[in-house]
């Protein structure tokens, strides 16, 4: 299997081997569309690689990341669960995941990977562009309300933090010095509110969900995707605002990390826009 690293850009060449990349997480990995985004990438510079799912639990990262290093994969995006568990599994981590504490793409190196974060930069390209600094109301406090958190503050927002958990919402505040708000009294208005817990239907949001106050004329983000019948989109639409899921975060990461592991000089966000669209209209999603 080749072994490459980033910046050798003979393995992007017409008539190399081709690389290896993956997806680490649970389950969710094999519903996943970023093996069909990287892939439609890989295919737009004329590249010969593989995307490929990679099922793991926290207890396997000790010998599952040493494993991919030596079988040679260039890159590696981590999801849900992982994103809070990988590091101490890597050489180290750079500023902007240090920052976050949170992982979502490692990157090879002679002895082993690095960390990096691309999903607050995948946040702020996909819902921040021509928004005028607000206040921000952020749900929940796992990897996702980290990246959150991280994009709104640099692009000068002013985000508050609510979660079920309030001893989790509690330190995660203080590591970003934001307030937070009780989980069930959401009754303060916000012009932005994120949806960063891992809950989006109905089933999954529970008997008694919260109910936050979005502004008319707002913007409502759940960064998760693929749930046809969306408890945040209808509060969005109740509310008479704009919803926007997360595919748009998940392209605009998704280039980011391929930039980072392929070093090409262009990459347009073009083929991961359009693998999400084919997503979209897959009959396994209705």
């Amino acid at each position: 299997m080749p072994r490459v690293t980033p910046g050798d850009r003979a393995a992007l060449a017409p008539g190399a081997p081709g690389i290896l990349l993956g997806l680490l997480g649970d389950d969710r990995v094999w519903r996943s569309p970023s093996p069909l985004m990287h892939q439609m990438a890989l295919e737009s510079l004329g590249a010969m690689g593989w995307y490929v799912p990679l099922r793991a639990e926290a207890g396997d990262l000790e010998s599952v990341i040493p494993a991919l290093h030596r079988l040679g994969f260039l890159g590696l995006n981590v999801t849900a669960p992982l994103k809070e568990k990988v590091a101490p599994w890597l050489l180290r981590l750079d500023e902007e995941a240090t920052a976050i504490g949170a992982v979502n793409a490692l990157a090879r190196s002679a002895s082993g990977y690095w960390g990096t974060n691309t999903d607050a930069r995948g946040f702020r390209d996909a819902y921040l562009a021509g928004l005028k600094p607000s206040r921000a109301l952020v749900l929940g406090a796992g990897g996702a309300a980290r990246a959150v958190l991280h994009a709104l503050l640099g692009a000068g927002f002013a985000p508050a933090l609510a979660a079920r958990d309030p001893a989790q919402a509690a330190a995660l505040a203080a590591r970003f010095q934001v307030p937070t708000l009780p989980w069930r009294e959401l009754a303060e208005e916000f012009p932005l509110i994120v949806n960063a817990t891992g809950a989006s239907s109905p089933a999954e949001v529970g008997a008694s969900p919260p109910l936050p106050a979005l502004a008319p004329q707002g913007l409502m983000v759940d960064v998760n995707y693929g749930r046809p019948d969306n408890y945040w989109e209808k509060i969005a639409r109740d509310a008479r605002a704009s919803f926007r899921d997360g595919l748009a975060m998940l392209a605009a990461q998704a280039r980011y990390s391929f930039i980072l592991w392929t070093q090409a000089d262009e990459v347009s966000l073009t083929p991961f826009q359009k693998a999400l669209a084919l997503y979209s209209r897959s009959p396994s999603r209705k």
